[in-house]
C-alpha cells in the first residue's frame, strides 16, 4: 500500500512540474516532441488528439497540409500549428507560429 502512495505522490509532483514551465519552454517541448514524431505519427493521430484542422490543402505532390488554429482575446493572442503529411498520411514536416497577448 505504501508503494502505491509513493508512486501517486511522484506522479503528482511530476504533473505539477510542468505548471511552472514558461510559455516558451512549453513551445520548445512541443517542437521537440513533434520533431520526434516525423515519419512516425499520422494525420489520423493528430485529428484524434486535436480534432479536425481549421484549414486543409493538398500540394501538387499529393501531400496534405493541415493547420490547427487557436485565437484568444479577440485575436490578440493565438497560435497556428501547420503539419504536412505525405500522401500515405505520415507526418513529414511541421511549423508553428505563436503570438502572445500584448
Amino acid at each position: 500500500m505504501s508503494q502505491r502512495i509513493a508512486i501517486l505522490f511522484v506522479l503528482m509532483l511530476l504533473s505539477l512540474a510542468g505548471c511552472y514551465w514558461t510559455l516558451e519552454q512549453r513551445w520548445q517541448a512541443f517542437d521537440e516532441q513533434t520533431r520526434q514524431e516525423i515519419g512516425v505519427k499520422t494525420k489520423d493521430y493528430y485529428v484524434h488528439e486535436w480534432g479536425n484542422p481549421s484549414k486543409q490543402t493538398k500540394t501538387i505532390d499529393g501531400e496534405e497540409v493541415c493547420t490547427w488554429e487557436w485565437r484568444g482575446y479577440g485575436g490578440s493572442q493565438g497560435w497556428n500549428k501547420t503539419l504536412t503529411f505525405s500522401p500515405d498520411g505520415v507526418l513529414k514536416t511541421f511549423h508553428r507560429e505563436y503570438w502572445p497577448k500584448d
